[in-house]
Parts: structure tokens; C-alpha cells; sequence
């Protein structure tokens, strides 16, 4: 199986070695069911002229499905199939970053220098208030920028950390913006240093944790952060079978419809007057940058937990 675990996932995951479908979890055993429900006798086959082909989807009994390669080989190529209604393309396959930044760079610089100059020069109140309108519009596109720049260039920096001190941060940061939540944090006792990127794990939890406190508004949010015994992140390359630190964020909150359910992790999707529909896939992208994953289950009415599970790494990784 891949570094990972996918055994548990819904998305269905094969290896591929010498052109043959060599291993699969059991929502990859399903979907060949479904495969040769559908009527296609060798399914298998059909399954990897597609990938072979570099599609990027499948087409069976009216449903489309994704097809994402998470390592692409050789020699074992590993390929998930997902319900389109959960791919996500990588953002670097929507558009072009770099080019999109570059045009994006120069009207900005015009538009930011002449209203300062308008508000320099003029002395009628609703033309500066005007002016200052577009100072604010134009630094929060600025502030997009940045986390789009961030997740085309995410690299992870390990360094070990104390998780008191981590916590504390978070709890300081999380008053000063919202003064009228609580935050209830219970932490394993065997806890205390981790290896991870401490920055940018930070705001992976503070997206989160910023997204319940501003579902819920008032009243108190949990933390739990414990080691998870049933799943383990396994590289055969370095011989790891690491446990999985598990980090819960709960709120009781107003919950999730399972239509947002499903495009939470779709940039610029946010059901925020002005929220930038990137808080969500920055903490995802860093999860999964540290090798790790985030799970979300939600029920309308009651409320909703995030569940992020990274690997415990070892202290040789430093040396």
C-alpha cells in the first residue's frame, strides 16, 4: 500500500506494476463490481486504457469519475478513482499560477497608487471615503495572491516543537478575534514535542478553527489531539510504520448541508459574504503535505467536526 493509508478511504485505489493492476483497497474492489455490473467484462483493462491514455476521467452508467495519479511511477504506479462529485483538480491544472499573477501584478500596482494619490489630493469626504474603499477591495485581492502564491509554492519545513506552547498560540490568536468563544482543549498526555512545519501547521488549525468560530459566533469549541491506534502512515522506502497524530476541531455550530459538504475543498468556494474560498484548501493542501489527510463529517442542526491525522515523525528525520 502506498505511504498513506488509503484501506478506509471511499475513493477507490489501485497499484499498478508491469501494466497489470497488482493492488487495490476495498472501494477499488467495488468499483470493479460496479464495472462489471455495468456490463464491461474486463474492466480491469478498461480501467488502465484510460489512465494509460492520461484521461482524466471515466464515465460508467451515467456517472463521472475522476481519475487522480498520486505517484505516477515507475516502477508502481498509484491511481485513485474518485465520485467526480469529490475531484478536485490540483490548482496548478485550473489555470496557469504564474502567468495569472504576473497580469495580475501591474493593474493592482495602478489601481493601489492612484487611489492613495486620490486620497492625498482630494478633500471631499465621499470621494476619500471612496478611494479608501478601493485601498481595502485591493488589498484583500492582494491577500488571495499571497495564499495562491503559498499553495503553488508549499514546501514543508520540519522542525520539533513543544505542542503546549503550539496550543497556547492558538488560544491567544483565537481571543483576540473572537472574544466570545471558548476554547476547550484536551490534549494526550504522552504528547509533548512533535516533528512537523510548525507555521504553516498552525494556520492549517487556525483556518479551522476560525471557520467554527465563525458558524458558531458565541459559546465554546473543542480540541482534542491525540495519537489514533487504528491507522498508521506506512513508507516502505524509509521502513516507517508511523502512528498518526489525530487533531479534532468540534463546534456546535448550525452544521454543513451535504451540497456544501461535498465543495468544501473547492478554491474560491466559500459561503462567506468575503470569505476568498482558500482557508479551506490551504489547510487541506498542508495536511496533505505533511503526508497526512482531513476528514469532515457534519450534521445540519448540530454541528461540525474536522479531524486532521498526520504522521508522527521520527526525530532522525531532522539529522
Amino acid at each position: 500500500m502506498p505511504d498513506c493509508n488509503f484501506s478506509n478511504l471511499r475513493s477507490a485505489y489501485f497499484e499498478i506494476s508491469g501494466g497489470k493492476i497488482t493492488d487495490m483497497n476495498n472501494a477499488g474492489e467495488k468499483f470493479l463490481q460496479t464495472g462489471i455490473e455495468a456490463g464491461i467484462k474486463n474492466f480491469k483493462r478498461f480501467i488502465l486504457e484510460h489512465i494509460n491514455a492520461g484521461q482524466n476521467t471515466i464515465k460508467l452508467q451515467h456517472r463521472l469519475f475522476g481519475i487522480k495519479t498520486i505517484e505516477p511511477g515507475p516502477p508502481v504506479r498509484r491511481v485513485l478513482i474518485i465520485n467526480v462529485d469529490e475531484f478536485r483538480p490540483n490548482l496548478e491544472e485550473l489555470f496557469d499560477i504564474s502567468s495569472f499573477q504576473h497580469e495580475m501584478k501591474n493593474p493592482l500596482t495602478v489601481i493601489d497608487g492612484t487611489s492613495q494619490l486620490i486620497l492625498a489630493k482630494s478633500s471631499d469626504e465621499y470621494i476619500r471615503k471612496c478611494a479608501g474603499i478601493i485601498l481595502n477591495e485591493t488589498e484583500r485581492i492582494k491577500h488571495i495572491m499571497q495564499n495562491i502564491r503559498m499553495l503553488s509554492e508549499m514546501e514543508i519545513e520540519y522542525s520539533e516543537f513543544n505542542i503546549l506552547a503550539f496550543l497556547e498560540e492558538l488560544k491567544d490568536s483565537l481571543y483576540v478575534l473572537f472574544p466570545d468563544i471558548k476554547l476547550s482543549v484536551q490534549i494526550e498526555p504522552s504528547l509533548e514535542n512533535i516533528i512537523a512545519d510548525r507555521k504553516k501547521l498552525f494556520m492549517a488549525v487556525n483556518n479551522l478553527i476560525k471557520n467554527a468560530c465563525e458558524a458558531q459566533k458565541t459559546g465554546q469549541i473543542s480540541l482534542y489531539l491525540s495519537i489514533d491506534p487504528t491507522i498508521k502512515y506506512i513508507n516502505k522506502k524509509e521502513n516507517w510504520a508511523l502512528p498518526m497524530l489525530k487533531i479534532s476541531i468540534i463546534d456546535n455550530g448550525p452544521g454543513i448541508t451535504e451540497e456544501i459538504l461535498n465543495r468544501l475543498f473547492t478554491p474560491f468556494f466559500s459561503t462567506k459574504n468575503r470569505g476568498t474560498g482558500l482557508g479551506l484548501v490551504i489547510a487541506k493542501e498542508i495536511t496533505e503535505k505533511h503526508k497526512g489527510r482531513i476528514e469532515v463529517s457534519s450534521t445540519p442542526g448540530t454541528g461540525t467536526s474536522f479531524m486532521i491525522y498526520i504522521p508522527m515523525m521520527p526525530t532522525d528525520l531532522l539529522t
